[in-house]
């Protein structure tokens, strides 16, 4: 059974869409797939979640780190002086 659904385009903003519709052999058929790229890209499911904790974890494993490391403090000897001249 065939469902029918409408939209509009505008016809400034959409131009683009507009042609490359046109420019189809089956408008139709290109919606849906379109749509149907758009909805499968756009699911991210439990297992995609999964997926990435694993490979933080072997990452971790492995001794990668996730951010970069606190740079070492180095000492001024200039303000060193200056602090112990302060007399405190």
């Amino acid at each position: 059974m065939m469902i029918r659904r409408s939209f509009t385009l505008d016809s400034h903003r959409d131009a683009a869409l507009l042609a490359w519709l046109d420019a189809q052999a089956n408008s139709s058929e290109t919606v849906r797939a379109a749509l149907r790229a758009y909805y499968e890209e756009s699911r991210v499911t439990l297992a995609d979640v999964y997926r990435a904790v694993q490979a933080v974890e072997q990452r971790l494993a492995d001794g990668v780190t996730l951010g970069t490391p606190a740079p070492q403090p180095t000492e001024d000897p200039d303000l060193a002086d200056a602090l112990d001249n302060l007399g405190l």
